[in-house]
């Protein structure tokens, strides 16, 4: 198979830690990542980067496409002009993205709302991607965002078509605030509730007695995602950005030479603006490491300066027979295989006859 050019642009996934997720590894020579991610279902995620100069077979794009699971997702630059999603020309790579839909029978969620910004012609241009299975596109939309960012591309966005957020916190037990003395008044585990013979029915019962007191006498924190606030941002930089888009908006309506510099001069001010609020911020934030700092709280700002934070990450579990993505099923697995470790079965003959001699003791309570 013929290699394509040396790479020149680069392409990354990055995935939300409240998502159960999973490297996909590719066997290709494009420049393209992909990963499987749960979000209330499994759907297999690839961003894909298509110079606009290199020699792309279309053998390149079908054998990436012949490795990804279905449903997926394939997002990216891919440089294709074509009248099907907005532009005024067809090129070549354009007749190979439209020959790839065709033969695999994929849906393609873009509109006609353009993608790319042309600053040497001032035109505007559908450059970037969504494309899916056909099991998913009744399920996204596609938009545009409005501002390129100090790029020439504008944002785009594939959300969920119902509105419903996935990207909710796991709510977490406030102990600091709880009301202990409810607490013990509700989580009263009776006699009644182990002497059964069922051993799984009073699991479930003592189970159920101690949430349900918890749930009563312990707040929970919220589910709801918390921006990271920026500590240098202040009002001299949303005044300046908010300069910089009223002129992006004026030049988006009027594409003129005259208002493509008067945005340009908006933007390097908005730069200016936040790269001195950025270093003035910096040198605050050292200045309040003294001599009577003490060594926790100087290893605190330092971690906080350099965003040197943990997080955990769910992993999607795979085993010879299926495969697990979303939490309820990672913990049964996982559950499963402590349950089949710690049975009888495990267990040597004559450590069996001490357990059973110790289990056939009664208990008192």
């Amino acid at each position: 198979m013929e290699s394509p050019p040396p790479p020149s642009g680069g392409v990354c996934i990055l995935t939300f830690n409240l998502y159960p997720s999973a490297i996909l590894p590719l066997r290709t020579n494009l420049q393209a990542v992909s990963v499987q991610v749960h979000a209330q279902t499994l759907i297999t995620v690839c961003c894909v980067y298509l110079a606009p100069h290199a020699n792309i077979r279309q053998e390149h794009l079908n054998i990436l496409v012949d490795q990804l699971p279905a449903p997926f997702l394939l997002l990216g630059d891919l440089n294709g002009h074509s009248t099907l999603w907005g532009n005024d020309d067809t090129n070549a790579r354009g007749q190979q993205i439209g020959r790839l839909i065709s033969d695999y029978c994929l849906c393609l969620l873009n509109n006609d709302e353009k993608t790319y910004f042309h600053g040497p012609s001032h035109t505007f241009h559908s450059l970037d991607f969504a494309i899916c299975s056909p099991s998913l596109m009744p399920q996204f939309t596609f938009t545009v965002g409005d501002n390129v960012h100090n790029s020439d591309h504008f944002p785009i966005f594939v959300s969920r078509a119902d509105g419903v957020s996935v990207t909710n916190h796991l709510p977490k037990y406030l102990f600091q605030r709880a009301d202990w003395s409810t607490f013990a008044r509700l989580a009263v585990i009776t006699k009644n509730m182990v002497d059964t013979v069922a051993i799984d029915d009073a699991v479930r019962d003592v189970t159920e007695t101690i949430l349900g007191a918890a749930n009563a006498a312990i707040p929970q924190s919220s589910t709801r995602t918390h921006r990271l606030r920026k500590p240098w941002w202040n009002e001299e930089c949303s005044v300046a950005y908010r300069r910089q888009r009223k002129f992006w908006d004026i030049f988006r309506r009027r594409t003129t030479t005259e208002n493509l510099v008067a945005f340009k001069k908006a933007r390097a001010l908005a730069r200016k603006v936040r790269r001195r609020s950025q270093r003035d911020s910096w040198v605050r934030f050292v200045s309040s490491i003294t001599t009577s700092t003490s060594s926790k709280q100087m290893w605190k700002k330092v971690k906080s300066a350099n965003g040197l934070y943990q997080e955990f990450i769910f992993p999607i579990l795979k085993t010879d027979s299926a495969t697990f993505s979303s939490p309820l099923e990672i913990a049964n697995c996982i559950g499963n295989s402590f349950a089949s470790i710690s049975s009888s079965d495990s267990y040597s003959h004559a450590f069996l006859l001490t357990k059973n001699r110790a289990e056939s003791t009664t208990l008192t309570f």
